[in-house]
């Protein structure tokens, strides 16, 4: 069943890729994984999935899963509190809600104590809801300036979560804002060619972003069904 919903979303991501001229390939799936459980996560690897992406540490904690896959990546795609900095670097390969220097530099001295080097998105909040984590959109270039000087980060990209709306093209311009973003950034010197990723969409949503940029889209119910 879940490597049928994995291609399922793959020809949904292809449609949209070619309807705004892209290539499927320059998008990648992270399977939200939400408290599945290590079966179903081995079954969407074993289906393709190459990222799996966690909202909680303790979750991540419990579903780690050794794939015998070097090229599959664990992903941090809730928030994170600085004091859990520690297990993050630890369990995770990028952190996409980094939304403050002083996580950054958490992040970065935990790396180095490890020797690994961790890549990082920024969550920016372009709707500015209070009940959201990320930083505002005049902040973004800030942020990006500092992460840049820290030793054992590397930074990704940006990530966004528009707020919620039963129509996904409600959703489209807050997509369309945060490639707007990326392409400022660069065109600043801010962000490099290694700095492009946009994490946006889920499982309502997903296509539209890929036809706004999203590089990176986090599925979850549409691979794995409903969270228990």
């Amino acid at each position: 069943m879940i490597a049928e919903n994995v291609a399922r979303v793959w020809e949904s991501i292809a449609a949209a890729a070619a309807r705004s001229g892209r290539s499927a390939e320059d998008v990648r799936i992270v399977a939200a994984a939400k408290g599945q459980g290590v079966r179903k996560i081995e079954e969407a690897v074993k289906a393709g999935i190459r990222i799996i992406g966690h909202n909680y540490i303790q979750e991540a904690e419990g579903e780690t899963v050794f794939t015998g896959s070097e090229d599959v990546e664990f992903h941090m795609i809730g928030h994170l509190q600085k004091n859990k900095a520690g297990k993050a670097v630890s369990l995770f390969h990028v952190i996409q809600t980094v939304d403050d220097v002083r996580l950054a530099s958490a992040l970065d001295r935990r790396a180095g104590l490890e020797g690994r080097s961790i890549g990082v998105m920024i969550q920016v909040n372009l709707a500015a809801e209070p009940q959201k984590s990320g930083i505002a959109e005049t902040e973004v270039g800030d942020l990006a300036k500092a992460i840049g000087e820290l030793e054992n980060l590397q930074l990704r990209g940006l990530m966004t979560m528009p707020p919620f709306f039963d129509e996904p093209e409600r959703a489209r311009p807050y997509f369309s804002q945060l490639r707007q973003l990326r392409d400022r950034l660069t065109a600043d010197g801010i962000l490099s060619e290694g700095m492009q990723e946009l994490s946006m969409g889920m499982t309502g949503d997903f296509e539209v972003a890929v036809e706004e940029g999203a590089t990176l889209v986090r599925i979850g119910t549409a691979i794995f069904g409903p969270r228990s």
